[in-house]
């Protein structure tokens, strides 16, 4: 069969354990938006600046002191890169699995230390510490998540598993935004700790989940454990559905062995830097920076924006939720989409006609009057919703399934240790432009984003190929026979350097499953076609 021609449902109803167990650690990612909203609107709570700041006489109020502001504001993002980075050194010594627990139990730890930061002698610098660790956890979280994900599903679902990324996020924001309205209003100290436990719930599910979830099969083949990869990928899949797509596990298999061929062995972070494995690095780090291309720290700020253009306070909020709702709504369309389209054509489209509708706003911003604020208002609207049905979600796609097996873990922490450097430095950036203290481009600011998108445009145009489709091995070719981006044809991976170099390799792909090769491998005792005989008796008893 070819799995190109199934549609959203039938490819979750083709693998349903898999869909179903991403769809659980997409809490993880629930938790990342969560928290990210809490942080933005803790310090708008009165009790909470009662008790974390101090009293001001000008405003005849309590306010919270600006350095305190800017450090809890770095504290997650920075705590974020660091967790991504050795989040990724310890998927590889410990596995998936226990890396997704650890993160949890870090979560529920630095959850604890934020609820009590109020009775300590330094409350503002527990609270950082508190945010930090957090951020740190959800660093963790977020780069096995992602590594995860990529390496149990198969290429057909990528697109709409990678797409909980963005839908995930947008959600975990709004649930925060209602937190966090549900206690404006309530008095004393209530009013800001149960909006910090209620994150416990987020952190205490999955780390329950991990009890039960399977390891990584990916984990397992590189660690040599042939037994134990089967069984993981028979628990993931379920022992009819793993018997029906054998081609799924001897891909993983195949590339695992190659990669380990070419590379000696090493799996440092030094590898990613080296040979095609730079080239793979530098589109992981574009992958994970480009929603700063698209102007997202200025629509997460899209209220205020809008307030300083001459909208109501009333009219800038519910656009705002309008927003999110549109971008929900494009994220769920993006499941059809990135099934539908490439990569490629995805971002090119998407991101193209998103610097068109920041050109316009910039434009705008040379007239005058409140029409210019509601056409921005209506530009910004028409960016989320374009971004949500293509690039924002086909940039978490692309930076998923774009590294080796071998080096993925370590890939995407360095990519989103570096993806949050460019997203950290424009949103420390952004305000410079708009806010009337600083450049005061208003709507002007429009013109940088389009600037920026194009360049996303351009890079994306020159440097991506296109990876819809393909397996791990054919993914493994295109880098390595350099192809042009604009002209990958697999039809003539059919050799694979091993070290017996006579042995022709059939290759694999997502069009539908093949009888097993027997070729060998050199990280096992046993080749493929022998290792495979316990899931080949499996299958028969299962019949």
């Amino acid at each position: 069969m070819d799995y190109e021609t199934l549609t959203v449902w039938q490819s979750f109803r083709r693998w349903p354990r898999v869909s179903l167990y991403s769809l659980a650690l997409a809490m993880n990612i629930f938790l990342w938006g969560f928290d990210t909203g809490i942080v933005g609107g803790m310090a708008g709570l009165d009790p909470f600046k009662k008790e974390f700041g101090v009293f001001d006489k000008k405003q005849d109020d309590y306010i919270i002191q600006a350095i305190w502001l800017s450090l809890w504001a770095v504290a997650f993002p920075l705590g974020t890169m660091v967790g991504a980075v050795i989040g990724g050194y310890i998927q590889d010594r410990t596995g998936r699995k226990s890396t997704l627990g650890l993160g949890c139990a870090l979560s529920v730890g630095a959850i604890t230390l934020a609820y009590f930061s109020d009775l300590t002698p330094n409350p503002q610098a527990a609270y950082f510490g508190a945010k930090f660790t957090q951020g740190f956890a959800v660093g963790v979280l977020m780069c096995s998540t992602q590594t995860y994900m990529s390496e149990i599903v198969p290429a057909r679902l990528r697109g709409p598993i990678m797409a909980l990324f963005p839908a995930f996020t947008l959600i975990g924001n709004l649930v925060a935004a209602i937190v966090i309205l549900s206690r404006d209003g309530v008095k004393g100290p209530a009013a800001y700790r149960i909006a910090i436990a209620s994150e416990y719930p987020l952190s205490i599910v999955p780390l329950v989940l991990t009890i039960i979830l399977p390891e990584s099969p990916v984990y397992l083949l590189r660690k040599g454990k042939i037994a134990a990869a089967q069984n993981s990928f028979r628990r993931l899949h379920g022992s009819k559905v793993a018997a029906l797509h054998q081609d799924l596990f001897e891909d993983m298999s195949k590339a695992i062995s190659e990669e380990a061929y070419k590379s000696n062995g090493r799996a440092s972070y030094w590898e990613c830097f080296r040979g095609t494995n730079l080239r793979r690095t530098i589109i992981v780090v574009c992958a994970n920076g480009m929603a700063e291309t698209m102007g997202f720290n200025l629509l997460g700020n899209v209220s205020y924006f809008l307030q300083l253009l001459g909208i109501p306070d009333t009219a800038s909020f519910i656009l705002q939720i309008v927003g999110i709702f549109l971008g929900l709504g494009a994220n769920v369309a993006s499941f059809w989409t990135q099934l539908k389209f490439g990569r490629r054509p995805l971002i090119l489209w998407t991101l193209g006609a998103t610097s068109v509708f920041w050109l316009s706003i910039g434009i705008a911003g040379f007239f005058k009057g409140v029409a210019v604020g509601w056409y921005a208002g209506a530009g910004m609207m028409a960016v989320i919703t374009t971004v949500g049905i293509g690039c924002w979600p086909a940039s978490f796609v692309v930076a998923a399934e774009t590294s080796s097996l071998t080096l993925r873990s370590k890939t995407n922490g360095i990519g989103w240790f570096l993806g949050g450097i460019i997203q950290g430095a424009g949103g420390f950036g952004t305000p410079y432009l708009y806010n009337p203290d600083a450049a005061n481009l208003g709507a002007k600011t429009g013109l940088v984003f389009a600037g920026t998108s194009a360049a996303g445009v351009l890079l994306t145009y020159f440097f991506l190929p296109e990876l819809k489709g393909k397996s791990t091995v054919e993914i493994d070719r295109v880098f390595e026979k350099g192809h042009s981006v604009r002209r990958v044809d697999t039809s003539g991976f059919e050799r694979v350097d091993t070290e017996d170099k006579d042995t022709a390799l059939t290759n694999l792909t997502s069009r539908g499953s093949r009888a097993p090769s027997t070729a060998s491998s050199n990280l096992y005792d046993a080749p493929p076609a022998q290792a495979w005989e316990p899931l080949r008796t499996g299958e028969k008893q299962d019949a």
